[in-house]
């Protein structure tokens, strides 16, 4: 599909850019992070849904996800703290 939007100018020149550095194009890069944004937002309301049911997440529940998260991120081991 497909379809013509307007982008800010200086988010276009660093999205052309960030295309560039990652040897796609423009069109590829922009949906690859329209996906990225999908998925955080899917993942976001699943977690409020989440909440709805089970109550809000501890301090040390969030704090092991953010650990979770960036490993992830990161590429890095997929150890869990169980594991450890």
């Amino acid at each position: 599909m497909k379809k013509s939007v307007s982008i800010d100018a200086e988010v276009a020149a660093a999205a052309e850019s960030a295309a560039a550095e990652d040897g796609v194009s423009f069109s590829a890069w922009l949906s690859e992070a329209a996906h990225r944004r999908l998925l955080v937002r899917d993942g976001l309301r699943g977690v409020a849904e989440w909440e709805e049911r089970a109550g809000a997440l501890s301090p040390d529940e969030l704090a092991a996800g953010e650990i979770l998260l960036d490993r992830l991120l990161s590429g890095g081991s997929h150890q869990t703290a169980r594991s450890a």
